[in-house]
């Protein structure tokens, strides 16, 4: 009987990792919906500034089915003929298919770095509008921040966060001073980097991308005696051997999560910086 009973519990669990396995089909009624909540698109120079906007129904037609979109007027921010422009205000789904897909254009000599939004609506018969699916979509435009040099060398106000707490260590209270100078034409120093002490670190600029590379292990400070202190980049709580990463914008510089260790390392971590423009 052990035997049997050991057989049946095999095949038992063969049977239900094959149903796992097996495809899940919707076989309830039909309904259109956009595929995304929302969509965010930076617009750069050299490009188009295309977005598309798929929509889809649950089930499969015979016939092509042709919906079409509106402004959200009361949630939008962004202006036709200004911001942006329609390819197209319909979207067709083909015969046989269960998506079909529209595009808008973002016009970047109009918008800006801090953005606009625009929210659009489905237009589709209230039997096809099912509650619990999109049928909103919000698109937030933005124009690529372009720096220079000129405008990272100088003055900023930085803060660290701690696991969502703002971290102060040194009595600084919650912003204090940094100062970033320029290496060459694609490298900076940043001075005073993590509470304000008198730390070095020299990071990369990516102008194409809108990003400030940090290598790590760069020494920061001694916290008494021998106990140096590194930088190092962290994923959750693990070292991982790459740059912190910075993201640059109309709003500053914010850093990936970094850890402060020292050679055994332990230490603070995860860190988050925020560093703001010091404008003159």
């Amino acid at each position: 009987m052990k035997k049997i009973y050991v057989l049946f519990i095999a095949l038992s669990a063969l049977l239900l990792t094959g149903c796992e396995n097996d495809p899940i089909i919707y076989n309830g009624p039909d309904f259109v919906s956009f595929s995304e909540k929302t969509i965010s698109k930076v617009v750069r120079s050299e490009a188009d500034g295309m977005v598309t906007i798929e929509v889809g129904c649950a089930n499969k037609s015979n016939e092509a089915r042709t919906f079409t979109v509106s402004v959200d007027a009361a949630n939008t921010t962004a202006v036709e003929g200004t911001d942006f422009d329609f390819v197209s205000k319909s979207v067709t789904i083909p015969a046989g298919e269960y998506v079909g897909k529209i595009q808008i254009k973002g016009n970047y000599d109009n918008l800006t770095p801090e953005g606009v939004t625009l929210t659009l609506k489905l237009d589709a018969d209230a039997s096809m509008i099912q509650e619990g699916t999109t049928h909103s979509v919000r698109v937030n435009l933005s124009r690529f921040f372009e720096f220079n040099m000129d405008w990272l060398v100088g003055a900023w106000l930085a803060q660290d966060v701690r696991n969502g707490a703002v971290l102060d260590m040194t009595g600084y209270g919650d912003f204090y001073d940094v100062e970033i100078e320029k290496v060459d034409e694609n490298t900076i120093v940043i001075k005073g980097f993590f509470q304000g002490l008198p730390s070095e670190l020299e990071a990369t600029v990516d102008w194409d991308n809108g990003t400030i590379s940090i290598p790590i292990e760069q020494y920061v400070f001694t916290n008494g005696g021998s106990d140096h202190r590194f930088f190092f980049n962290i994923a959750g709580s693990s070292l991982v051997d790459a740059p912190v990463v910075g993201e640059v914008n109309y709003n500053g510089i914010v850093t990936g999560s970094y850890a402060i260790l020292n050679a055994s390392l332990s230490g603070w971590f995860p860190i988050i910086t925020t560093m703001k423009k010091v404008e003159e």
